[in-house]
């Protein structure tokens, strides 16, 4: 994977489980956001093509910007850039990632 920025994905989401004391349980019921997946999430696991969905609603859930609960910093106001490259295969199928911060 050839990466921009490190995914802490995973240290995010333990600070926030910390912080608001809740269970991953808890928080996947109310996300709306298998289990399985956020469980993963808290153990490192990235998120793939099929559940990449669930980022926008727990980001959006934990009032932070996508780019604070992926990569763990804060979005700079005004600016494009690729904060994000990465190439994979799921289910036999290869994809190119790119998160780009878009001027708003």
């Amino acid at each position: 994977m050839d990466h921009m920025a490190k995914f802490k994905l995973h240290e995010t989401l333990k600070g926030a489980l910390d912080a608001h004391d809740k269970s991953i349980t808890k928080l996947a019921k109310e996300c709306k956001i298998p289990v399985s997946v956020l469980h993963g999430w808290v153990n490192g696991t990235l998120p793939s093509a099929k559940n990449l969905h669930h980022v926008i609603k727990l980001s959006a859930h934990l009032e932070i910007s996508i780019e604070e609960l992926l990569f763990g910093h804060k979005s700079t106001q005004g600016q494009t850039s690729n904060i994000f490259t990465c190439n994979f295969v799921d289910g036999g199928d290869k994809y190119r990632l790119i998160i780009q911060k878009i001027q708003n």
